[in-house]
């Protein structure tokens, strides 16, 4: 199947007009706003699952580790007993998780020296061993003690805080005000989650819609989307610029009917958003998920729709590189 010629043309093939700066404009403001919520979403999702392992694993009683610890004993003739499991889950275990964490530390710092051309020192190592078993206490103690909404708004404005940082020593105006907006958003999804952890499977499912759709639209970015050209081979080659031209007019009409669907489903008058369904572990609005077809499709119009303008005033036909 030969992939669409979706990209805007270049500057060598034609001059730099204004509504080809236009629509390369258009076109890498979308990809950023995609390329940033993508990345959040799979960054979220890896936080989240892991937050919710840990809490999982130190706030239930019984250490599957220990009983690990304890099977492997039994080879040996030990007899399990509650006492010996108490005594396992309670030293051991702490015992084993910091040992390991202490030489992952010490190896971290270790290549992080030796990467920039000098020799860790023993003691160092040490220390750096040592920091990383206090630091792992601390996430700990605030994973198990403080509640989840707390610790997920700390994250997030963490992380939101660092990504202006680094746009502001850039100069990167857009990235800057995309990072204060998610800022906003995130803290505000975090003020409706539930103590504990359970929600997180339920935002992981959440965010893989969201990155589904925004893949799709991404897709269509490096022209991997799937395309009709029959027409475009019996086509006579100097009417094939037109048929690139209309191809591209009737995606973005496509995309925006299903965008209008999509904001029907949820904005209409019988709507998701007037439903006030929520989510039951995140308690997150049901919409939030249609929503990610509206941002994807919308995103896609925006794209198809500059991508025709270029294709209608710098005509030329499509390409026949197969893709696989």
């Amino acid at each position: 199947m030969n992939s669409p010629e979706t990209t805007l043309s270049t500057s060598d093939e034609v001059g730099e007009t204004p509504i080809r700066r236009l629509a390369h404009l258009i076109d890498q403001s979308i990809y950023r706003i995609e390329t940033a919520l993508v990345t959040i979403a799979a960054l979220v999702m890896t936080v989240t699952v892991t937050l919710a392992i840990v809490h999982r694993s130190f706030a239930n009683a019984d250490s599957l580790l220990a009983k690990k610890i304890l099977a492997v004993s039994g080879w040996f003739g030990l007899e399990t007993t509650p006492s010996r499991l108490d005594f396992v889950s309670s030293w051991i275990t702490p015992l084993i998780l910091a040992a390991l964490v202490f030489f992952i530390g010490r190896s971290i710092y270790g290549a992080t020296i030796r990467r920039r051309g000098h020799e860790p020192g023993k003691g160092m190592l040490t220390v750096s061993g040592f920091i990383s078993v206090a630091l792992m206490y601390g996430l700990l103690q605030l994973i198990m003690v403080v509640s989840s909404r707390w610790v997920c708004t700390g994250l997030v404005v963490l992380g939101c805080a660092l990504w202006f940082q680094t746009s502001v020593r850039a100069h990167r105006v857009f990235d800057g005000v995309l990072s204060l907006i998610l800022m906003g958003l995130g803290c505000w999804a975090c003020t409706t989650l539930r103590p504990g952890y359970n929600w997180a499977q339920e935002l992981s499912l959440i965010l893989l819609a969201w990155m589904a759709f925004l893949g799709g639209s991404m897709a269509t970015r490096a022209g991997r989307h799937i395309q009709v050209d029959a027409l475009s081979k019996v086509v006579p080659m100097q009417f094939r610029p037109w048929t690139r031209a209309i191809g591209l007019s009737l995606a973005t009409l496509f995309c925006a009917y299903l965008t209008y669907l999509a904001y029907i489903h949820v904005f209409g008058a019988t709507g998701d958003f007037y439903g006030g369904e929520i989510r039951p572990a995140t308690r997150l609005p049901a919409w939030v998920i249609i929503l990610s077809a509206i941002v994807s499709f919308g995103l896609m119009t925006l794209r198809f729709g500059a991508m025709s303008v270029d294709a209608f005033v710098n005509r030329r036909p499509p390409s026949e590189e197969l893709v696989h």
